[in-house]
């Protein structure tokens, strides 16, 4: 047991410990009734909601802490055990804590980027303390379309996982069509067929993206010199496969792939000297005159 004096010093440490817990507390109602009252937009009314809270958290902490333990001493003692313990115990949350300061100081994402970490891919459209919160992307939808799911990643994922930024300084991506035609076919006329209509969209976005290229510049090391579709040609299995490469923009990959191929089909549906080559198995019926078995050898 404690001797009475420190008994007595202990319970009024621990009752004006409360003290402040109650009085911050109520301070902090106060104050979200007050921003309540006088702020009408709701994002701005949730944002001051939460920063009054944090403060007020923070400072009931620093007061708490401050009552219970009076002498610097002791309070460095139980900073380092608890602090070890926390360590340990905690070693996530602290870990997503630090990925925080990296995204707040490093940026390698922000609001309204489009990214993938790990093998998740989204929108960012929240970075808080201990996670990162996007509108998936992919999923079941192919071509990088939004499924409508919210997911929320651990800042620590920073550390753990490759980060991939869609639209961070440049806003463009190479996207690829493949078109196979057989050997008889006019490769070289489907080819100028792709070639003039990814020309028709690109003048446009070849002149922003060698702006963007130049910012770029100032912070990275990049190579692009050559912004303009082209064509590669392959001789595959079944016939002459064409590929479409073209730059468009992150997050209209699926539309002008849709309207370049809508096109397309549409250009060479009455030509003759241009057919889709195909995987297929001729299967031929066996005459009559072969139904007899084999002779034994």
């Amino acid at each position: 047991m404690f001797p009475d004096d420190m008994q007595g010093e202990l319970l009024q440490r621990l009752l004006l410990a409360v003290g402040f817990i109650i009085l911050i507390f109520i301070l902090i109602q106060i104050a979200k009734r007050l921003v309540g009252r006088y702020v009408d937009d709701p994002e701005r009314r949730y944002r001051a909601s939460k920063l009054i809270g944090r403060i007020g958290g923070a400072l009931a902490l620093v007061l708490v802490l401050g009552a219970l333990f009076q002498q610097a001493g002791e309070l460095i003692t139980v900073l380092t055990v608890v602090g070890a313990g926390l360590a340990i115990a905690m070693r996530e949350t602290l870990l997503s804590i630090a990925g925080w300061f990296y995204i707040a100081f490093r940026i390698p994402y922000t609001h309204g980027d489009r990214v993938q970490i790990g093998n998740l891919k989204g929108d960012v459209i929240d970075v808080r303390l201990l996670h990162t919160t996007l509108m998936e992307i992919n999923g079941w939808v192919d071509a990088e379309q939004s499924t409508g799911r919210i997911v929320h990643i651990p800042n620590a994922r920073v550390y753990q996982d490759p980060v991939f930024n869609y639209t961070r300084g440049f806003h463009f991506i190479w996207n690829e069509l493949v078109f196979t035609v057989t050997f008889e076919s006019d490769w070289r006329a489907a080819r100028e067929i792709l070639l003039s209509l990814a020309e028709e969209s690109s003048a446009i976005l070849e002149r922003q993206a060698q702006q963007e290229i130049q910012q770029m510049s100032r912070e990275f090391l990049v190579h692009y010199s050559i912004l303009t579709p082209f064509v590669y040609v392959e001789v595959s299995p079944n016939g002459v496969k064409l590929t479409l490469r073209y730059l468009c923009e992150a997050r209209k990959r699926r539309g002008t792939a849709h309207a370049i191929t809508s096109i397309f089909l549409d250009q060479i549906k009455d030509r003759e000297d241009i057919s889709f080559a195909h995987l297929g198995v001729d299967v031929f019926p066996r005459s009559t005159s072969d139904s007899s078995p084999p002779p034994h050898r």
